[in-house]
């Protein structure tokens, strides 16, 4: 009788260092439709007591929708040497959704300087 090996996501699998090479964020828009961006990132460090890897954004690699009001891309574009602090659902290549509130700081989720140092 075959047994078939079942396989999970285990975050002890990774290698506590594992770097991020690339991040792409999802934003719902004031008007309710949604835009994203893809970053490329240089990974900092791993936090292993949360599951995250610190990181800063670097370039932006895919074009954002035309559509989008000149607002927000000027909001988007200004995130490339932002620090962030990135969850594991990232190395799966998973697309984070957030509220806009974090491109317009209302919410903090993108940081000006190391947000270790706070």
């Amino acid at each position: 009788m075959k047994t078939r090996s079942r396989t999970r996501y285990n975050p002890s699998y990774m290698r506590p260092n594992m770097a991020i090479a690339s991040v792409a964020f999802s934003w719902r828009l004031p008007d309710n439709r949604r835009t994203q961006a893809s970053f490329a990132v240089e990974s900092v460090e791993y936090d292993a007591s949360k599951d995250r890897v610190i990181g800063v954004l670097q370039a932006l690699l895919t074009p954002i929708d035309p559509t989008v009001p000149d607002e927000v891309r000027t909001l988007i574009e200004a995130l490339p040497g932002h620090w962030v602090m990135i969850p594991s659902e990232a190395r799966l290549g998973l697309t984070l959704p957030l509220k806009y509130e974090t491109l317009t700081k209302h919410i903090r989720y993108f940081y000006t300087s190391d947000p270790r140092t706070r």
